[in-house]
């Protein structure tokens, strides 16, 4: 890193006596009523400069010595992906953290992108502040809007008016797609919910050679640059943020929302990151479970008594994949986990940058890894394009092995030339020792992820485990709490929805604080879970998470299906870590007392009605503009997925390659 060139400015004064001293008028106020109340003027102002006394408006302050703050998302990884949890992909940023500050092992979050993006930036439950599913599903209920109420403030508004600095670089996704382009409106875009400056993109996913961006409220295009990758850029755009923030106001602490779209499919990065892992998934995915267990229980992450879930028929095992096909799987994983530890790599950029600017020693790094558990939408085999997936025509393996041969071979896997997304069951050994994964909200492999937090100045005890139960709604009050900051009770005249997420600061001194979120309701596409006390009561619909085709959806439909019938399974977490060992017909008592609890906590926080965010499926009016005309004029480009014209796709009964 080059040295920084500081400059000494002398300041010169006026010898002349003045004629009154000047005062500053920087009175505290109170903070819960934002943004601060004009400052009323506290000097003189006669009709001259005789007998005037000057008084100054002071910008708003951070309190005292107030840390900055880098908070870091990893999109679509699992429990059991990275080495700092016993994984298999190296993370050695993460690995440094950990070691630097703590490492939380019961951290939960709400088994899909938008929800836990708007948990984790508002502090209240997803379906309360409109984000019962994804932004490209809106549903005509509150839970569903992804309409986010301005009573519901998100930290970044309420660090912007008490005097941070804040940015967003990378993912979004809280912005519905017919709302990313120049007619807006943006108000469901960052500089709305308060950032000062957004570089990234704002739908689900998007390339990384050559994706969509945008920068504030314009939509800047795919960028022209050779070489360009995204997470690379990121780490570039991060760095010169802070840098230049800090050169002009030094003291003002910022909040960094670096959300990388990594490792989200499809799955793509450099190939000299790829094949540092050539050959260390062919022992297949049942081989590499034990082995994460194992190194788990090495580590300490896991309890000593914990258990390895069993391998759910849905996905195959290992040793039933012929030859040909386990090369194509092994090479999927390879470049999952260079695609991962790439996207450690840029974090850790950001994270030396801060220390060599003498910043690491205040500056409170929250790394989540992942937004939700390992995906598992690349259905069974995987897939060289997954937009095929997303369209309901899963590829056999026959089919693959086909398309890839047309693309120019295996090694063409994870390069600009193929949008891949890899085999459900490698998601499944990536949230070991969890069942499911990302969808599925009623099992650990789902919602729960690693999380790391440091702190140098207030974290004493390094390489520390933390194990309280923690969620994604805590991340915001846990912030304001190490920024001396009080919850927003009013902003811009608007009464707030008090966070329904609670501070964990007092873990950062005691391993043994007391878990202070008490319950925990869990819901995405019926899945569902409700937490209490240790226990936690699950439902999991008979649905496969990548089965999208009609017979599977229309079990659900509003006259066949009814929730009541979904099996209960029952868990005690305090002593089965990995729930592993289900509870239900021991306590009866217990599975109605948590089905009450789920059916309240789903009437108070805009849950209902369940499938609220597919039902057009069941012919419930969409959610539509009902555009049937669209007229582009010269120069008009860089148009988003969610933007373009819909083009209804015919499933056909075998897709043809």
């Amino acid at each position: 890193m080059p040295k920084p060139i500081t400059y000494f400015i002398l300041a010169v004064f006026p010898i002349a006596t003045q004629i009154s001293g000047a005062v500053a008028a920087d009175t505290e106020w109170n903070r819960s009523v934002l943004p601060r109340p004009a400052q009323p003027f506290e000097g003189v102002a006669k009709r001259t400069l005789e007998g005037s006394r000057a008084a100054f408006t002071q910008p708003v302050k951070a309190p005292p010595d107030a840390p900055n703050i880098l908070l870091v998302l990893i999109d679509d990884a699992g429990f059991g992906n990275p080495s700092t949890f016993g994984g298999p992909v190296a993370t050695p940023t993460l690995d440094k953290l950990a070691a630097e500050g703590l490492r939380y092992n019961r951290f939960h979050v709400t088994a899909l992108c938008s929800p836990t993006r708007a948990a984790l930036l508002s502090g209240r439950n997803h379906h309360a502040v409109g984000f019962g599913s994804i932004s490209e599903l809106i549903g005509g209920w509150p839970g569903y809007s992804t309409n986010w109420p301005t009573s519901a403030a998100s930290i970044t508004q309420i660090l912007q008016a008490n005097g941070y600095n804040t940015a967003a670089i990378g993912k979004w996704h809280l912005t519905p797609d017919a709302q990313q382009g120049p007619a807006g409106p943006f108000d469901r875009w960052p500089n709305a919910l308060g950032f000062d400056y957004f570089w990234g993109f704002l739908g689900g996913e998007n390339s990384q050679f050559d994706p969509l961006l945008a920068e504030n409220n314009n939509v800047i295009g795919v960028p022209k640059e050779k070489n360009f990758y995204l997470n690379d850029a990121m780490a570039e755009h991060s760095i010169s943020w802070v840098r230049n923030q800090k050169a002009q106001a030094p003291d003002k602490p910022f909040f960094l929302y670096f959300s990388t779209g990594a490792t989200h499919a499809p799955h793509q990065v450099p190939k000299e990151w790829s094949d540092k892992y050539k050959g260390r998934f062919d022992q297949g995915w049942d081989k590499l479970r034990e082995e994460t267990f194992a190194r788990q229980k090495q580590l300490g992450v896991i309890p000593a008594n914990a258990k390895l879930t069993p391998r759910d028929p849905a996905f195959p095992a290992w040793d039933s994949v012929p030859p040909d096909v386990k090369k194509v799987y092994s090479r999927q994983m390879e470049v999952y986990a260079g695609y991962q530890e790439n996207t450690d790599h840029a974090v850790g950029r950001v994270v030396q940058a801060i220390e060599d600017m003498g910043l690491g020693h205040n500056t409170l790094i929250i790394y989540i890894f992942g937004d939700n558990g390992a995906s598992m939408e690349g259905t069974e085999n995987g897939t060289f394009n997954e937009i095929i997936t997303l369209n309901g025509i899963p590829l056999a393996a026959e089919q693959q092995l086909k398309a890839i041969k047309a693309y120019g071979g295996l090694d063409k896997w994870g390069g600009p030339d193929m949008d891949p997304h890899y085999a459900a069951a490698w998601a499944w050994a990536g949230n070991t020792p969890f069942k499911w994964g990302k969808q599925v909200a009623s099992h650990l492999g789902g919602i729960r992820n690693p999380m790391v937090i440091s702190w140098p100045k207030r974290i004493k005890n390094k390489g520390g485990l933390r194990s309280q139960f923690t969620h994604c709604t805590d991340i915001a009050p846990t912030i304001l709490e190490a920024a001396g900051l009080p919850e927003s009770k009013e902003v811009n005249g608007v009464a707030q929805m008090p966070m329904h997420g609670v501070s964990f600061l007092s873990t950062f001194d005691n391993t043994n604080a007391p878990s202070r979120h008490a319950q925990q309701y869990f819901e995405i596409l019926g899945n569902r879970a409700m937490y209490k006390d240790g226990w936690i009561a699950c439902w999991r619909p008979d649905r496969i998470p990548w089965k999208l085709d009609p017979p599977t959806l229309a079990q659900f439909a509003p006259d066949k299906w009814n929730p009541d019938n979904d099996k209960c399974e029952l868990y005690n977490l305090d002593e089965d870590f990995s729930q592993a060992n289900d509870l239900s017909s021991r306590y009866p008592d217990k599975v109605r007392e948590l089905t009450a609890l789920f059916w309240a906590e789903a009437q108070k926080y805009q849950v209902l009605p369940l499938f609220g965010e597919i039902a057009f499926l069941w012919g419930f009016p969409k959610h539509s503009t009902d555009q049937t005309k669209f007229t582009y004029y010269s120069g008009t480009e860089n148009i988003s997925s969610g933007m373009i014209p819909p083009i209804t796709i015919v499933r056909i009964a075998s897709a043809q390659i």
